[in-house]
């Protein structure tokens, strides 16, 4: 994963990876449609939303756009 790239969740959701901090945790940004600010959430390294649990926010496809 990279800055700039769309990732797909395990629940169908896409979202944009529009941060990564020094510890290699990602911030992800959903797409969304609709006027409501979008939801965000931290992710670690690997794409996993928990450490030791899967999750539906769990990062399952990379879409690169280069």
């Amino acid at each position: 994963m990279e800055v700039g790239n769309i990732v797909k969740l395990r629940n169908g959701t896409l979202c944009d990876v529009v941060y990564e901090t020094q510890f290699g945790k990602w911030l992800l940004v959903e797409k969304t449609e609709t006027e409501e600010p979008p939801f965000s959430h931290w992710h670690n390294a690997n794409g996993t939303f928990y450490a030791d649990d899967e999750s539906q926010l769990d990062v399952v496809e990379v879409i690169n756009l280069n």
